[in-house]
């Protein structure tokens, strides 16, 4: 059929599988020199070891898949921040090789792919903070990614297998980030705008890529319905406003905001594509032409088709602000929409372009772990310099193991869990607990843990809820240690606990 290209193989495929082994391994030795610089969960992380303590329908404003995934992971290694840094190394490393599947079923050149895996350094959420902190944005990136692939593969090879993968990914996509939705609302009606993938989608065996996800995300819809004071709380993000004054605001926050997300990238990109006035430079019309056309040309309208989604989207719910960190999984495929254009275009620009980019992996694996050295020895506040575990040993030394741990923030609660990884954490925001029956009574062995950030005052209300009791004046006891990484004498990270219920040990 005409606009069908199958994959490519031999040479080029060993190829891939170097470049995608190439970014594993710098993926993997960015997450070592953050584990080893500090052991401190960072807030996301944080929140992640609380929040997989138990298998819920949801448990926030964001969808269950990620938290899902870390406590599977869990069941395994037991709560740590290894296991956190390794989680985001596999799947960040499944985006690279979703992409070059893109890139294989465009039938790219090495030259090509190599600018398609080499944009993603140039855009900052991606290269930056997705290895920094970032939880459900990457899992969405990376199913969003593996859903392009598989509707490519698809328009190859309409299979049963294949409409029922294509569900299968369209509800894990949905069960990562709520803005996953955007993108597929957008990858579909590009889709629909070209003949040969409108004949794939219109074909009764869609209806298993209807079926699955309904089935499977249904009942997460259900706890979002019962719970939406918990779930909806995102939604203030958005700065909904009923008023026509919020929509040019929104609109303008929308372009905005994509243009933040693709910066330094899109630069870069003008500088590659930008028409050459050397005789004989083919035009970046020639990148798409032939069989693959159908296929490019998917790639290309993607952009406009999300203008549209949002636009509507902003005009439907008067948003009037979008961040720059939600168009991840919405705008992940820039760089492969640039190397759909750049195959036949000047070599030199397209060497610049990939040693940006080499530049700009190296001075990320130098500041992700040095942003953390660098705030210890600044005197700088960074979270990640918070001694909590050796200050949680300490107690832990001394007084040894509670039935329950109460703490003020979902930071030192998250934290808590390494050290005492048997013992159920809750917090005022989160009050997920393992069912293992152990005692919630006044004979329950609580340790209170308080955050210097935090007042005791603030758990007043868990603790007489759970346990009946609450922390009398001057049952709280200060511990201290040097912030990590800190050098000559810095100020002290003081964190305050106390035990209430059963006696203490002596």
């Amino acid at each position: 059929m005409p606009g069908r290209t199958e994959p490519r193989t031999g040479r080029e495929g060993g190829g891939e599988r170097r470049l995608w082994l190439i970014c594993t391994a710098w993926l993997l030795l960015n997450a070592i020199s953050q584990g080893l610089v500090s052991g401190t969960a960072d807030r996301d992380q944080a929140e992640q070891l609380l929040l997989s303590q138990s298998w819920q329908l949801g448990y926030g404003p964001q969808p269950p898949l990620y938290t899902y995934l870390v406590k599977l992971v869990f069941l395994v290694t037991g709560p740590a921040l290894w296991p956190l840094l390794g989680l985001k190394v596999g799947l960040l490393s499944l985006l690279v090789a979703a992409l070059l599947g893109v890139g294989r079923e465009l039938a790219f050149s090495a030259r090509q792919q190599l600018i398609a895996v080499s944009g993603l350094a140039l855009i900052p959420q991606l290269i930056w903070e997705s290895q920094r902190d970032l939880t459900h944005s990457v899992l969405a990136t990376s199913v969003a990614a593996l859903t392009l692939l598989q509707l490519l593969r698809l328009q190859r090879q309409p299979t049963a297998t294949g409409y029922a993968g294509l569900g299968l990914l369209a509800a894990a996509g949905l069960l990562s980030k709520y803005s996953y939705g955007l993108f597929l609302a957008s990858l579909v009606l590009a889709a629909l705008s070209l003949p040969s993938f409108r004949r794939v989608l219109l074909r009764p065996r869609l209806i298993l890529s209807l079926a699955i996800p309904a089935a499977l995300v249904l009942p997460h819809l259900q706890w979002v319905v019962d719970h939406a004071p918990l779930s909806l709380g995102g939604l203030e993000k958005l700065e909904l406003e009923g008023g026509l004054a919020s929509r040019p605001r929104g609109l303008l926050s929308a372009a905005a905001a994509a243009l933040a997300f693709l910066s330094p990238f899109w630069l870069a990109a003008v500088a590659v594509l930008w028409r050459s006035s050397s005789a004989g430079e083919e035009q970046p019309s020639a990148a798409i032409g032939g069989g693959r056309s159908q296929r490019a040309r998917l790639l290309l309208r993607l952009p406009l088709c999300l203008a549209a989604v949002l636009l509507a989207f902003v005009l439907a719910t008067g948003a009037s602000r979008i961040k720059d960190r939600w168009y991840q999984p919405l705008l992940f495929y820039a760089p492969v929409s640039v190397a759909v254009l750049a195959g036949a275009l000047d070599r030199r620009r397209q060497r610049a372009l990939v040693a940006a980019a080499v530049v700009a992996a190296t001075a990320t694996s130098l500041l992700l772990p040095g942003r953390t050295v660098l705030a210890g020895l600044t005197g700088r506040n960074d979270s990640r310099t918070a001694p909590l575990l050796p200050l949680l040993a300490q107690v832990q030394r001394e007084q040894g193991r509670p039935d329950w741990i109460v703490a003020s923030g979902t930071f030192l609660g998250g934290n808590a869990r390494q050290v005492f990884e048997a013992t159920p954490v809750l917090t005022p925001k989160v009050t997920i607990a393992a069912g293992d029956g152990r005692h919630t009574g006044q004979d329950a062995r609580v340790l209170v843990l308080v955050d210097p950030n935090h007042r005791a005052e603030e758990l007043t209300t868990l603790l007489q809820t759970r346990f009946g009791r609450t922390l009398r004046a001057g049952e709280l006891q200060p511990v201290s240690a040097p912030p990590l990484w800190g050098w000559g004498t810095p100020e002290a990270y003081t964190i305050r606990y106390a035990w209430i219920g059963a006696k203490q040990p002596e």
